[in-house]
């Protein structure tokens, strides 16, 4: 039997681990890597773009993952030098520059905050959106807050707008991706003794009582008996394809997972032989705007998905550790789930022919806001990537989505759910330990603060490493002293 045995490798789970680094220790995963929802990948030799989670928001600002990365793994950053431009790309072309911050501004200033008394029936679009419905792009403006949260603004709780308070601010990429640090916490398992097994996906967890501990089999019939337990089982996958625990869960926390939502968000990523979009040495970001008011929801094509959605597209041109000739997109919410239809290679080919009318390529790199009467046709991509999150089995999904409005939508029917509104006790709830502290629960559904974030994985791996190190020191104590009586007697 080992001290303590953690499903899941990705940060909650390695978070986890550090705090346990003396104990007997194995972490198994289902997946054939490790780090989860972390996934790097070189689409050019030498520059990894992450597929997952990719920056630390907030890196001057008191992130705790920043000194996970630069004091103890002692690795390096990247932060963008300031000054790159963001383009506004409308329905007729990119907006002046002049134009662009007028709208971000007025877009800015109407931003939403609940009031007192905030209808708990009301969405945030119920509420945001009437105040902009006489200009198109600022209704897109607002619906960039979907692309993160993974759900439309419909689905969102207006009385818990912006409850959560992750951390903000400065954006560092950590050098080598975050498969880098993952790579690294891994080793650090491995260097104390601990043992990592993969494609162990489990299957059933069951408690055999004080002083036995608990019993973990996979799926491929290995068991594992561990004095406790801690899941980082992402939320979506315990809501729709749980393994089995014996006893059950409470009804308590049953009903927290049934009620919380996980968003989509999906990332395109194309790579180019040059880079052939406007002012490449300059602009670090598009911002593409609909072209069409119609719902995703009704689009039978790509080009119907995508000119209806509003779109980020970082450039690696301007923003990478050293210049590549590389695009990201993020496809969130609405537009995520449609994508999800196609295959990869049917969305990069799309995505790519869709950028081109855009951004209407021109043999120039003047910074003009108008693309140059010589135009040219683009460079089709040396390397694609299309991630599927919402499909992978073993995430469903991108990361938990902010408090959705109603619980009545959600799969299954469960009556542990029935007649209680979602809110943002449903984070804590998720990460309640039970089985008199010998099962334990981590990921960044279970933070309420830094939900949907590394962050958030990266706090309650650590809270509940500690809490599980806490309860290790107890028993062995307990067990020391006990031996000293029997002596004695």
């Amino acid at each position: 039997m080992c001290d303590a045995l953690i499903i899941g490798t990705g940060i909650a789970g390695l978070a986890a681990a550090r705090e346990l680094s003396r104990f007997r220790l194995v972490l198994v995963d289902a997946r054939d890597r490790t780090g989860g929802r972390i996934l790097t990948s070189n689409v050019l030799p030498d520059h990894p773009v992450d597929l997952g989670g990719s920056m630390v928001h907030g890196f001057n600002e008191g992130n705790p993952v920043a000194g996970l990365i630069t004091r103890d793994l002692d690795m390096d950053v990247h932060i963008p030098s300031p000054g790159a431009k963001g383009i506004v790309v409308g329905p007729d072309g990119p907006l002046a520059e002049a134009d662009a911050t007028s709208l971000l501004a007025t877009s800015a200033q109407n931003a939403f905050t609940p009031a007192a008394g905030t209808s708990p029936d009301a969405s945030v679009a119920s509420l945001l959106l009437p105040t902009r419905a006489h200009d198109p792009r600022l209704v897109a403006l607002a619906r960039t807050a979907e692309i993160g949260a993974g759900t439309t603004l419909e689905e969102q709780a207006a009385q818990y707008a912006g409850f959560e308070q992750g951390y903000k601010g400065t954006d560092a990429f950590p050098l080598g991706g975050y498969g880098e640090v993952v790579r690294n916490l891994v080793a650090e398992v491995k260097a104390a003794g601990g043992e990592v097994h993969l494609d162990a996906e489990v299957s059933r967890v069951e408690d055999l009582g004080e002083g036995n501990g608990v019993r973990v089999t996979t799926k491929r019939g290995q068991s594992f008996s561990a004095r406790a337990v801690i899941s980082t089982i992402p939320h979506a996958v315990l809501q729709q394809r749980p393994p089995t625990f014996d006893p059950p869960l409470s009804p308590q926390f049953l009903g927290a997972i049934e009620r919380m939502r996980t968003g989509a968000l999906e990332k395109i990523v194309l790579s180019y032989p040059s880079a052939w979009w406007p002012s490449p040495a300059e602009t670090g970001s598009f911002l593409l705007l609909p072209l069409s008011t119609e719902p995703i929801s009704s689009a039978q094509t790509l080009e119907e998905v995508f000119s209806r959605a509003v779109i980020p597209v970082a450039s690696f041109e301007r923003i990478g550790v050293t210049p590549h000739p590389t695009l990201l997109a993020y496809v969130g919410a609405s537009a995520a789930r449609a994508i999800a239809r196609f295959s990869a290679e049917e969305v990069a080919a799309a995505f790519h022919a869709y950028l081109v009318a855009r951004l209407a390529p021109s043999s120039g790199t003047s910074s003009s806001s108008s693309p140059s009467s010589s135009s040219v046709a683009a460079p089709s991509p040396t390397t694609s990537r299309v991630t599927t999150w919402l499909t992978d089995p073993f995430s469903l999904g991108a990361t938990s989505a902010p408090t959705p409005l109603k619980s009545s939508s959600l799969p299954g029917p469960n009556p542990n759910a029935a007649g209680v509104r979602a809110s943002p006790l449903d984070f804590h709830i998720a990460g309640r330990p039970t089985w008199g502290g010998r099962l334990g629960f981590a990921g960044e559904h279970t933070d309420v603060d830094n939900h949907g974030s590394v962050a958030g994985a990266f706090v309650s791996g650590r809270r509940e490493g500690a809490r599980v190190r806490e309860c290790l020191e107890g028993w062995e104590e307990r067990e020391v002293k006990a031996k000293g009586r029997e002596e004695k007697a």
